[in-house]
């Protein structure tokens, strides 16, 4: 089922539900938002959000833009901007993401990898990395002793 979102504008998003008593098998790519009711064992490729319901369930691996699952997901996810698994969501697989949120509740079994962690830091270590050295007066020197 595929809806138009009225924004009153031409070219606007649309959103596709799989409802509650559809199963998906093979591969799913869309480039528009999915809404995700039913049951996919399905590899899923979206250029737009995935929102898994309470009742959702997908087997299989994940790239999208964000994700929320508030439902089941059996695979590794991917996501370029965002994945936030809901306090009713449950996920058993690797997510991929630079920003993730794991809700009060939730349940998760795997591995977090935030790549743009690393990159972050690496921009910030060259200016702290090497403190400043010390001027070469304030480095000791030979104190001559004084004359009275």
């Amino acid at each position: 089922m595929a809806e138009k979102k009225d924004s009153g504008a031409e070219g606007a998003a649309t959103t596709t539900a799989i409802g509650p008593t559809i199963v998906i098998r093979g591969k799913l790519k869309s480039d528009e938002d999915l809404i995700v009711k039913g049951r996919i064992d399905a590899e899923i490729q979206s250029s737009k959000a995935l929102l898994i319901e309470n009742s959702g369930v997908v087997k299989a691996n994940v790239r999208v833009k964000s994700a929320r699952i508030s439902g089941v997901v059996v695979g590794n996810i991917s996501a370029e901007d965002k994945v936030e698994i809901a306090s009713d969501g449950r996920v058993v697989g690797d997510l991929l993401s630079p920003r993730i949120v794991i809700s009060d509740g939730a349940a998760f079994r795997g591995r977090i990898d935030m790549q743009s962690f690393d990159d972050g830091r690496d921009a910030a270590r060259p200016a702290q990395a090497q403190p400043a050295k010390p001027a070469a007066a304030a480095e000791p020197a030979a104190v001559a002793p004084k004359q009275i």
